[in-house]
Order: structure tokens, then C-alpha cells, then sequence
């Protein structure tokens, strides 16, 4: 009952944040191509958006994941975001995933990003990407699963319990918005949501333990990282907390606190600071 009541709220919550975006820091200079199927199975869930410039000059790829609690939203809360990262020269792949609960959970959140990952390598170059040269971002949730598909390209344990095929491609940067980046604390609100979105035992599946933060020692070999958060963010402590874990593994990568305010913000508001922040982060992802 609680579980379907969380379902309901976020599905609700997608459709109140969609309004709260802020189209005005758009630019028609940007090409968009929706709805491209990365897994030929007709699943809208199967799909990507992508946004590049389109000038005949190769690009940088950034492949960017949507929040929304593991259970809802939608690419297209990223649109926005996306179409500003265009703007600061990447070619931008937002990605749809299956949705946790109740019949997915987040393994198989992951296991859809890596297909999509594999796509996006072996097609960038007909967007003007540069497969050579890779970057991701998650917001929230999708925070989670950024790192995660991160380490896939750097752990071949992690590849092998998860049981993909080895990969040819690493990524040169990494981008955490206000990342639900401590999702696996010991509370009676965490205990309840990963109840929610991995299967029964998951504590006792490897493929989880690999995302137990502080515990993987592949953390230390993270790409250069941002992570950006806010006073008014309410997952604040969680991006503090990761920014410790990468201090302490040595990770190079650096903190924004001014961010456009509330839990992220600038995927709503990118304009004026936020326009100014996100000019920062490509300039430092690809420096």
C-alpha cells in the first residue's frame, strides 16, 4: 500500500515538475532528436533524446540520466538541461530507462543504461560524437546510477557479476546533481525505498554490493568528478558525504554549492547563475 502510494506521488510529481521548467534559457541553434530506440522492442522506456549542435564539428558525448526516485519521470525533465550542455558544446544522449516498481528494479535500471551506453559508442559519430571521448551525468537517483554505470567501464569484476560483455570504452568525466548519493544509510526511510526498488535479499546480492559506496575500492578510480548541490537542496548531506568519499579516495573533482536553488535546480532554472554554473562544469569536465 505504501509502496504503490510512493509510485502515485512521484508519477504526480513528474507531471508538477514538467511545469516548473524553464524554457527560456533554450536555444533554437540546437538540433533535437527524440525518441531514438537504443533496444529495438518498441519500449518507450527503450529510448533516448539527443541534443547537439549541428555544424560539422565533432563533439564530446555526454550521456545524461534522469532522477525521479528510481520509480518515475521521465527524460524529457532533462530537456532543458540537455539543450544548455549542447550549448556548451557536447552532443547530449538523455536516456529513458525502466522505471523501479513494481515489476523492475534498479539492476535492471542498470543493466538498460549499459545497453544504451553500447549504442551510443558505436552511433555518436552519427551526431557528430566523439565515442573517444565520454562523459556522463545523473540527477537524484539517476546520481546512482551514473556512478554505477561508471564503474562498469573501469571494474571487470563488476562487469562479470552483473554479467555484461567487456567493453571498449571508459569515461573521461563524471557529473553528480545532487545525487542520492548515500541511497544505501541505515534509516527506516532508506530501509523502506531500497525494499521498494531492488528484489528480496538484494543485501546478498554482489551486484548491490557493488554499489555500496564506501565500501568499493573502485571508487578510487573514478574519473575526474563534479558534483553539484544547494543550500536549499534537500539530498545536500549526500552530495557533502560523496564529496568526503572522493576526498578521501583521492578522486580528483570539485564542489559547487551555488547551484540553482532547491534539489536540482539546474535542471529547472538554468538560466543567469545556473547558465554561468553549467558553463563552469563543461569547461571543467573537458579541461
Amino acid at each position: 500500500m505504501i509502496n504503490r502510494m510512493m509510485k502515485d506521488s512521484g508519477n504526480k510529481a513528474y507531471i508538477k515538475d514538467l511545469g516548473r521548467l524553464d524554457h527560456s534559457a533554450l536555444s533554437s541553434e540546437i538540433t533535437t532528436i527524440s525518441d531514438v530506440s537504443y533496444i529495438a522492442d518498441d519500449d518507450p522506456e527503450h529510448t533516448m533524446d539527443i541534443y547537439f549542435r549541428n555544424d560539422g564539428i565533432v563533439k564530446p558525448v555526454l550521456i545524461d540520466i534522469h532522477g525521479g526516485g528510481f520509480i518515475s519521470h521521465d527524460k524529457k525533465i532533462d530537456g532543458v538541461f540537455a539543450n544548455v550542455m549542447a550549448q556548451n558544446g557536447f552532443v547530449v544522449f538523455a536516456l529513458n530507462y525502466r522505471l523501479a516498481y513494481p515489476e523492475y528494479t534498479v539492476f535492471d535500471q542498470i543493466e538498460d543504461i549499459d545497453k544504451a551506453t553500447r549504442w551510443i559508442y558505436k552511433n555518436s559519430s552519427s551526431y557528430e560524437g566523439d565515442a573517444g571521448d565520454l562523459y556522463l551525468a545523473g540527477h537524484s537517483s539517476g546520481g546512482v546510477n551514473a556512478v554505477a554505470e561508471s564503474l562498469l567501464s573501469i571494474s571487470p569484476d563488476m562487469l562479470s557479476d552483473y554479467g555484461f560483455e567487456k567493453r571498449d570504452y571508459m569515461y573521461n568525466g563524471l557529473l553528480l546533481d545532487c545525487g542520492l548519493m548515500h541511497f544505501y544509510k541505515n534509516s527506516v526511510a532508506y530501509n523502506g525505498m531500497r525494499g521498494m526498488v531492488f528484489p528480496k535479499r538484494y543485501k546478498n546480492d554482489v551486484r548491490y554490493r557493488h554499489l555500496v559506496f564506501a565500501e568499493n575500492s573502485e571508487i578510487s578510480r573514478l574519473p575526474k568528478t563534479v558534483i553539484i548541490t544547494n543550500e536549499s537542496d534537500e539530498l545536500k548531506d549526500m552530495s557533502l558525504y560523496f564529496d568526503g568519499l572522493l576526498k578521501n579516495r583521492n578522486v580528483e573533482h570539485i564542489l559547487f554549492e551555488n547551484g540553482s536553488k532547491g534539489h536540482m535546480g539546474v535542471i529547472f532554472e538554468p538560466k543567469a547563475d545556473g547558465m554561468r554554473l553549467l558553463g563552469e562544469v563543461s569547461e571543467y569536465l573537458k579541461g
